[in-house]
């Protein structure tokens, strides 16, 4: 079998991979304090880490993945930070919030050209009570959002190791560390999350959905018919209003007829001399 092409593309195709874009905040001891770091700015009062990571139980992101450039504030010296290894993340002392800019480079065998995204640094407490309290006792000020990746019609290469089954290769091995990363190889009902060996490891919907499994073809389906169902809906109600507008297009045309072109002539100059007095 030929080796799989890195230009040439898998047609009708699409894979999509999540990735969460968030940073974390703690607070750092005072000035003078035994714990406080040494030679942090006087005026620094968190530090920080803002990251790109894998959902857990999600396929690696280095199968898709190369490197991830933060471009951080300026102040900071060297702020444009590559990662080109995972932990994707960079960790910074500072006083007050600013947006990073994010550039995410694809492998080469994708043959994608690198993408953008933006995350602001949270430093201070936000949200409502609850997580204001929560934000409290941890001590961690933490702010994510998971960001969809596509691949449309993916080069032949990036397609095969998008649905290798060496991607899940890191879930499996943790899963023999102990009983932490074991733990993590199964939900609360026993079941295998997905990307794990026996679990979802396909890039492709699986058939039936489930607690682990938040899409599904199963599901798909279900979303298809309801929009091919609101569709027809919507035909059914422009049809009934083309007939009203051919209904009143044939009585105006009746009213024509009836009035004789020299009366409908003067009702047109009419009616525009009215819409010009109105000016």
């Amino acid at each position: 079998m030929p080796a799989p092409a890195a230009n040439k593309r898998v047609k009708n195709k699409r894979v999509s991979r999540n990735i969460i874009i968030g940073s974390e905040a703690w607070a750092l001891p005072p000035v003078g304090h035994p714990d406080r770091p040494k030679g942090v700015p006087d005026d620094h009062t968190k530090r920080w880490t803002v990251y790109v990571r894998q959902p857990d139980g999600d396929p690696s992101l280095t199968t898709w993945l190369n490197k991830v450039q933060f471009k951080i504030f300026n102040t900071y010296e060297n702020p444009l930070r590559t990662c080109d290894n995972p932990p994707f993340q960079v960790t910074e002392t500072g006083w007050g919030g600013f947006t990073i800019d994010i550039r995410l480079h694809f492998q080469p065998i994708s043959g994608e050209k690198a993408q953008y995204r933006q995350h602001f640094l949270q430093l201070e407490k936000y949200g409502d009570e609850k997580l204001q309290a929560e934000q409290e006792k941890t001590g961690c000020v933490r702010s994510e959002f998971l960001e969809v990746v596509q691949f449309n019609e993916p080069t032949e290469a990036l397609y095969e190791a998008l649905t290798a089954d060496d991607q899940w290769s890191y879930l499996a091995l943790g899963a023999k560390g102990g009983k932490k990363t074991s733990s993590m190889s199964t939900g609360p009902n026993g079941r295998p999350k997905r990307g794990f060996p026996n679990g979802e490891r396909s890039a492709q919907l699986p058939e039936k959905g489930g607690d682990d499994i938040p899409f599904s073809q199963e599901q798909e389906a279900e979303l298809i018919n309801q929009l091919k169902a609101k569709m027809a809906e919507v035909d059914k109600a422009l049809a009934g209003e083309n007939k009203k507008r051919e209904e009143t297009e044939a009585k105006l045309k009746s009213l024509r007829e009836e009035l004789g072109h020299e009366a409908a002539q003067q009702a047109a100059q009419q009616a525009s001399g009215d819409r010009s007095r109105r000016r």
